[in-house]
Parts: structure tokens; C-alpha cells; sequence
């Protein structure tokens, strides 16, 4: 079993196409194929050249660090798509996958249906086998409400966010290393159910957690 932790970076659709239901299009895809000890040991990026937009947003711009230049001669996202699936697949091993949310999930999904995309009976292995939300997950096992953005939860269990934050193989890896400690039961115990604790409420009502007003890491 090969476990692959994917992310996504998307850019806006134009204005002009705003009764669209997909109102976003990737841009980036970045992944990490971790081993049976959660262990790296491959991983793919490709930018994705979008169809319903001839600029990359400013906002996108500044947060991802993607250009319209970038892009231009990136593959389409039908090219994308199969370059993504058959790295997946190039194992011949069962796979799990993997991201930060379930909005990447979401968003794979209505580019397909947007653009008219048809799946391979081995592609349907990788997009209509619904991907596991590792962030609901991370947070169920901690007891939390609300939705922790991936760098908090880095922060928690005392791991350096390494390389840019959304870019989406720096994105794929972070939570790949995040990933590695939740399944090590024992530095999962040793890190992260102290602050589990920390956070509960106690004998005069109060919690770490509610000191601390978590609503700027939510995750849209």
C-alpha cells in the first residue's frame, strides 16, 4: 500500500463564465507518494494551464507566487490529469490518497464535470474513489471543532513549515511529514495529545484552546 498526500493551488474563473458551478481551476498540482512506513519516496508537481481565465488573480499571485507566464505553456488540465494518474498508478500497488481538506477532492470533481473530462477505467482508481480529509482526521483525533490551517497544525506538533506556504509540493510535503507523526503512534502521544489535553476544558471551565481565538487558522 502506497500512501499519496496530494494539494492543489487554483486560480479564479473569469467573471464571464460566473453561472459556472465551477467557479475555480487548478493551477498547480503537487504530490508525495509516501512507502508503508509513511516514508518518502517520490513526488510530482506540474503547473496546469487554465482554460476560463487568461490572468493569474493578484491575491493568487502574491499567496502561490504562480504567474500567468508560469502557466501559459503548462499542460491542460486533461494532460495534467493523466500525467498525475499514471504517477500514481506507476507503482502497481494499491494507493491511498490523501489532502489537507476535502476541498481539493471537491475541486477535481467539478473540473471534471466543467470540463468535460472522461475518465479511463484506471483513472477512475485516482479521481472517483473519494480522497481521504486528512485535516477532519488530524482534527477529530484532538478533539477540535473548528478546522486548523496546515500550518498551525505543524506548529502544534513542533515540526518547521519547510519551503513556501502554498505552494502546492511544499504544501504536499508538509503535510506528508504531518502525516508521518499522526500514524507514529508513539511521537503522535509524545507531541500532540499533550496539546490535545492543554486544550480540553477544565475544573473552572476554561482551555488553552479557548484563550485563543482560532478562527484566523480556519481553512475555507
Amino acid at each position: 500500500m502506497k500512501h499519496i498526500v496530494v494539494d492543489l493551488e487554483m486560480n479564479s474563473i473569469s467573471n464571464k463564465y460566473k453561472d459556472f458551478d465551477c467557479t475555480m481551476e487548478t493551477i498547480e498540482i503537487g504530490a508525495i507518494m509516501l512507502d508503508e512506513n509513511y516514508q518518502e519516496i517520490s513526488s510530482f508537481r506540474t503547473y496546469v494551464r487554465p482554460e476560463y481565465n487568461n490572468r493569474i488573480r493578484p491575491l493568487i499571485s502574491r499567496l502561490t507566487g504562480i504567474t500567468y507566464d508560469m502557466v501559459i505553456n503548462a499542460p491542460k488540465f486533461d494532460e495534467a490529469m493523466k500525467m498525475f494518474s499514471n504517477w500514481c498508478l506507476g507503482v502497481n500497488d494499491d494507493i491511498k490518497i490523501y489532502a489537507w481538506s476535502e476541498n481539493d477532492y471537491k475541486q477535481i470533481s467539478k473540473e471534471i464535470s466543467l470540463k468535460k473530462y472522461e475518465l479511463s477505467l484506471d483513472e477512475e482508481r485516482v479521481y472517483l474513489t473519494e480522497w481521504h480529509d486528512f485535516q477532519a482526521e488530524f482534527d477529530k483525533e484532538l478533539g477540535f471543532e473548528k478546522q486548523l490551517s496546515l500550518k498551525m497544525a505543524l506548529d502544534m506538533a513542533g515540526v518547521d513549515f519547510l519551503g513556501r506556504e502554498h505552494s502546492a509540493l511544499d504544501d504536499a510535503r508538509n503535510t506528508a511529514k504531518l502525516f508521518n507523526i499522526f500514524n507514529d503512534r508513539e511521537m503522535f502521544d509524545c507531541t500532540l495529545k499533550k496539546i490535545a489535553e492543554a486544550m480540553k476544558p477544565t475544573d473552572f471551565g476554561t482551555s488553552l484552546g479557548s484563550m485563543f481565538d482560532l478562527s484566523g487558522f480556519a481553512v475555507a
